[in-house]
């Protein structure tokens, strides 16, 4: 009797305890397989952090050589780092160097464009050159006796031509600056630091951080004369879709005589409807006014839309600033890096704002992020 009645407490007390020691064992159990030898432990991959908008990556010295061997010194400046940047070349003009450009780059970095800002062969701090040296031979005479086993009398000795070194084979750092350039200076500058410069361009495209098929050149000087003729290569391809979409032509010059811009536009039909260029002119610049007409008239020439007119804007801007002193106010001719931040030149802001409306107005078939073929 007494069994029977203890029988149902006994059922209950003993689902109490193992209910109990249940909880009390579960956070141990939890904890125990959290901190397992046997569980490998997961660790994340650390995050590749993406250049911050405006950062800069110099290129200079023996790792940035042209084919003939000169160093030359560029800057590449950040902009957005994704496949929507804009980026943008910078070529100076004579006797200048890219830190002509120093204002517009400000402008262009702050609204997260990407710039590509060089100093061309003999300028800025692309000065140096590898100079090879071949080795070099001297021929002489020398006398040899004559090997005959026969050893008769009155046999003459040979005399026996050979080629001694007389300087081995050298390479030296040489000044590539020239005062006064000629046109072949300026053909080099065409081969070798073009190409050199479009091949970091495409490496910053194929990484995704730069949307190659939205490039714009901008040239000073001959420095514009090379823009064209980048532009010019570039659509000499119809079928690649890398092509410089925007040129700033400003004072632009003949690069040489056998390298003619308005016949070099007139002879692509695509670049027509595809291009658009600012010629920005100096007042009073007879030569770069009719540079930039002749060019204009190239490219609209049997061209019945009228609207392709606003692709090709001429705006003239002054050279001169005034100088206020104690007693008068005189004239003096500003630096390509004073026209870009004068009140009256306003280069600076005319550059920024036709390049910027272009980009805006790019559709999505134009200006399509791709592989590189």
């Amino acid at each position: 009797m007494f069994a029977q009645f203890c029988k149902p407490i006994f059922v209950v007390l003993f689902s109490i305890l193992l209910s109990f020691l249940f909880c009390s064992i579960s956070p141990l159990l939890s904890q125990d397989t959290e901190n397992s030898e046997d569980r490998p432990a997961v660790r994340e991959k650390p995050k590749k952090e993406s250049p911050k908008k405006g950062q800069t990556h110099e290129l200079e010295g023996d790792k940035f050589l042209t084919q003939d061997k000169v160093r030359l010194s560029v800057t590449y400046y950040y902009g957005n780092a994704d496949k929507e940047t804009v980026p943008v070349l910078l070529l100076h003009g004579d006797k200048g160097s890219r830190k002509d450009f120093n204002p517009l780059i400000d402008l262009l970095t702050n609204n997260g464009y990407a710039v590509l800002a060089a100093d061309l062969r003999g300028h800025g701090r692309s000065v140096k050159r590898y100079e090879y040296t071949p080795p070099q031979y001297e021929t002489q005479v020398i006398t040899k006796q004559s090997n005959s086993s026969g050893g008769g009398r009155g046999q003459k000795p040979k005399l026996v031509p050979i080629q001694v070194l007389k300087a081995p084979a050298s390479t030296k750092l040489i000044e590539c600056l020239a005062e006064e350039f000629q046109p072949k200076d300026y053909q080099d500058m065409a081969k070798y630091d073009l190409p050199l410069l479009r091949e970091t361009l495409e490496l910053v495209h194929a990484e995704g951080m730069v949307n190659l098929n939205r490039l714009t050149v901008v040239g000073v000087g001959r420095g514009a004369a090379l823009a064209a003729f980048w532009a010019v290569q570039d659509w000499k391809d119809k079928n690649s879709d890398r092509f410089a979409k925007t040129l700033v032509l400003i004072a632009p010059t003949e690069l040489d005589p056998r390298f003619d811009m308005s016949k070099s536009f007139a002879n692509n039909k695509w670049m027509r409807t595809h291009l658009a260029i600012l010629f920005a002119i100096p007042n009073n610049d007879i030569l770069s006014q009719g540079i930039a007409e002749k060019i204009r008239a190239a490219l609209l020439e049997k061209n019945e839309d009228e609207t392709l007119e606003a692709n090709f804007k001429i705006v003239n801007y002054p050279t001169t600033k005034i100088v206020k002193t104690e007693k008068n106010e005189t004239k003096s001719e500003m630096t390509i890096t004073e026209t870009f931040t004068s009140n009256e030149a306003k280069l600076g802001s005319t550059v920024f704002n036709f390049i910027d409306e272009r980009n805006k107005n790019f559709t999505e078939k134009e200006a399509r992020w791709s592989k590189l073929k």
